[in-house]
């Protein structure tokens, strides 16, 4: 159970936040995953693995709802932030 959350957890980061991240150094980008990974670690040690899937699930759609408001009051495209949002990140 605990590998499937695990894997699960990996996916949903990727998918939904990479396009917000893709340019960021690598370090900074492993420091997340690490950091999401023990966090659903200890969820899962000592809360459980009811609690953990509320994590896995619950933490990534606040973190899509505050950029969709953040992008949207900012004026980028939620799907493909694209080129304006380079620049605001300072990536171009």
């Amino acid at each position: 159970m605990l590998l499937l959350q695990v894997v699960i957890a990996l996916l949903i980061g990727r998918r939904i936040f990479y396009s917000f991240v893709r340019k960021d150094p690598l370090f900074i980008q492993i420091s997340r995953y690490v950091g999401f990974i023990g966090i659903t670690l200890l969820f899962h040690i000592f809360l459980g693995p009811i609690w953990t899937w509320f994590w896995i699930i619950g933490f990534p759609l606040i973190g899509l709802l505050i950029h969709y408001i953040f992008v949207k009051v900012k004026g980028f495209s939620f799907i493909n932030p694209g080129e304006d949002y380079d620049k605001y990140r300072g990536w171009k």
